[in-house]
């Protein structure tokens, strides 16, 4: 009894090891997995290789770092792009062929990292046992390949031919068509492809364990890649010959030359207030037309029947040049206006402008000329009106006077009279169509002695001097008043350099025109045309400009004139004037102080006010100038004068 008490320990004691034994194992076991885990955390699981590039334990950085190091020395195989009678070799590199590495170094990091402890021990086992080799991707540039292959298309391509026809005394004699052969590109883009990702192989787990290959210290590779040439057949297609005869390119050039063409539109024209139309017609003959044919193959791979076409450019500049003599702008119409009777008196009659649509001339000329019968092109023109007709701005009698500007030119010489008088007339009558922007220079063109303008005093820099145009500011003053005190939003005015004494009172609403830098311009902000009539009142020396429209109810009023300080103009100025007698003196400007001068413009419609706008002008002082006679001894006068 006692031996078998013994025996029990025993038993139990060998349990008890036993299980401590593998309690150890097993903590050493999961040690080793925990360990191996934080080791591997963010570098690739060993055992791993990329076209047999090991990368086990790198990050993916230093993975893709070391592929393209390894992969750079060792070039992808050759091809050798077969055709049906030759042979091509290129290198991959020169097709555009590359290895897509960067998703291969991602897939290797995924590998034994799958979320599934169990399915992660098997593979992490796998790897250390007999390793897994990825093949990445390997695509074609097709951009890059294009000239190579399109360099063997043309070698190994032979253009279809078509049956020809021909004529040989009395026969008629003809040859069967034969077909061609051309390069499918993107069919051999794809063969490529599909040829070297076979030659590469594919992702899998090595056959023979790591530590066999190890224990019989094989010699590594050569290469990365299983061959050093890659053979690839190139797809051709047949080309077939055209369908187009000869007869059919006969057709077309009779039809072309058939006759004539004639093309035609009716333009137009108002005189007396009636509307009348002309009809302009042009022929285009048959010389002409065939200096438009186009006679020739359709493409480098096809021969046999010439095609014929319309040279639609030579057609396109024709109607262009048609257009050069067909087009012209819109004119405005003037009108006198009577208040009194409420009537208006043409003084320019209006025109309608022109204009062709030229894509559709194209269009139906190209139809006409390749029409056996209609050959007649009635050409789309269309007829644009002034922007304010004479039945528009009739439909708005009576007009009413919506703004008026007045100044007063006493004492101006005879030759000063007569500029006011030639700029004024350049205004008279003009229409303004609602929305748009007024400009005098556009209106006053250019102030020469050419265009009957006499020479009279101009202010010019920080002189006076004697020039043609002097008075058109007395103009420009008025149009700006009459602009001003209409309500009219002012675009663009400028204050004389000095005070003038022709355009006060009041101080501060004068205007200067200097064509072309210096312009007067407003804005007809209303929905409803304005006429502008002049009035140069010899008798009172009034020079008036009127403004007829349809009011709505808008006044103004101002506030100011508000002068600042003045400033003393100086020393006179002499100056010698050898037209003058000896000791003979001329004053030629009257003495000015400079001041600056604010007025405010104060806009209300049906009594409330609606803006209030700033005006400032800002004189410079401006000395008495005098124009003396050489001195009895011939030396010019100097000093100051009184």
């Amino acid at each position: 009894m006692h031996r078998q008490r013994e025996r029990g320990s025993a038993g139990t004691d060998l349990l008890l090891g036993l299980s401590l034994t593998l309690a150890l194992a097993l903590m050493l076991g999961g040690l080793a997995v925990l360990g191996y885990g934080r080791r591997y955390a963010h570098r690739i699981l060993p055992g791993i290789t990329i076209q047999g590039v090991p990368v086990g334990g790198l990050l993916r950085d230093e993975a893709l770092e070391r592929l393209e190091q390894a992969l750079e020395i060792d070039e992808l195989p050759y091809l050798t792009l077969r055709g049906p009678e030759g042979e091509w070799i290129y290198s991959t590199a020169h097709l555009g062929g590359y290895l897509d590495l960067e998703p291969a170094v991602q897939e290797a990091w995924q590998l034994g990292r799958s979320g599934l402890f169990r399915q992660e021990m098997i593979t992490r086992a796998r790897l250390l046992w007999v390793g897994y080799d990825i093949v990445p991707e390997f695509y074609l540039e097709p951009g890059l390949s294009l000239t190579p292959l399109r360099q063997i298309a043309r070698q190994a391509g032979r253009p279809p031919q078509q049956a020809q026809v021909w004529v040989a005394g009395m026969q008629v004699l003809s040859d069967a068509p034969q077909v061609g052969r051309d390069l499918d590109i993107p069919a051999s883009q794809a063969a490529i492809v599909e040829a070297v990702r076979a030659a590469l192989g594919t992702s899998g787990w090595s056959a023979e364990p790591v530590w066999l290959r190890t224990r019989h210290n094989r010699p590594p590779t050569t290469s990365h890649f299983p061959v050093n040439t890659i053979p690839v057949d190139l797809v051709f297609r047949e080309v077939e010959p055209p369908l187009a005869e000869i007869s059919e390119a006969r057709r077309r050039a009779e039809t072309i030359l058939s006759g004539p063409v004639t093309l035609s539109y009716e333009r137009p024209a108002f005189g007396q207030g009636a509307a009348i139309t002309e009809l302009h017609s042009w022929s285009i003959d048959r010389a002409q037309l065939s200096t438009w044919l186009i006679v020739g193959r359709p493409d480098e791979y096809t021969s046999g029947a010439p095609r014929v076409e319309l040279d639609l450019g030579a057609v396109r500049a024709f109607i262009e040049e048609l257009a050069q003599e067909i087009e012209r702008p819109p004119r405005q119409g003037r009108y006198g206006y009577d208040p009194e009777t409420a009537t208006l008196s043409v003084m320019a009659v209006e025109q309608y402008g022109l204009e062709l649509h030229i894509e559709a001339a194209v269009g139906t000329l190209v139809s006409a000329i390749m029409h056996p019968v209609e050959r007649d092109v009635k050409l789309p023109v269309r007829a644009i009106p002034p922007a304010v007709t004479h039945e528009q701005l009739e439909a708005l009698l009576p007009l009413e006077l919506v703004g008026v500007g007045e100044t007063d030119f006493a004492g101006s010489t005879e030759a000063r009279l007569h500029n006011i008088v030639v700029a004024s007339r350049m205004f008279e009558g003009l229409v303004v169509a609602p929305g748009a922007r007024f400009s005098m220079v556009e209106h006053l063109g250019l102030v020469t002695l050419a265009n009957d303008y006499s020479e009279s005093l101009v202010i010019y820099g920080d002189q006076t001097l004697m020039g043609p145009g002097g008075g058109v500011c007395q103009v420009a003053t008025t149009l700006f008043r009459a602009a001003f005190w209409g309500g009219y939003p002012i675009i663009e005015r400028t204050p004389h350099a000095y005070r003038v004494s022709w355009y006060e009172p009041p101080v501060g609403l004068d205007a200067a025109v200097f064509t072309p830098w210096v312009d007067v311009k407003f804005d007809n902000d209303l929905d409803t045309p304005l006429l502008i009539v002049t009035e140069v009142d010899r008798a009172n020396a009034k020079h008036y400009f009127r403004f007829y429209g349809r009011s709505i109810g808008r006044t103004v009023r101002i506030e100011g004139p508000t002068l600042g300080p003045t400033i003393p103009p100086g020393p006179a100025v002499i100056e010698t004037d050898t037209t003058l007698a000896p000791g003979q003196r001329v004053r030629v400007e009257s003495p000015k102080d400079g001041v600056q001068v604010t007025v405010y413009r104060i806009i209300e419609i049906d009594g409330r006010q609606v803006a209030m706008e700033r005006f400032l002008s800002d004189y410079q002082p401006w000395p008495a100038r005098y124009r003396e006679g050489p001195t009895p001894g011939g030396e010019a006068a100097s000093g100051d004068g009184g």
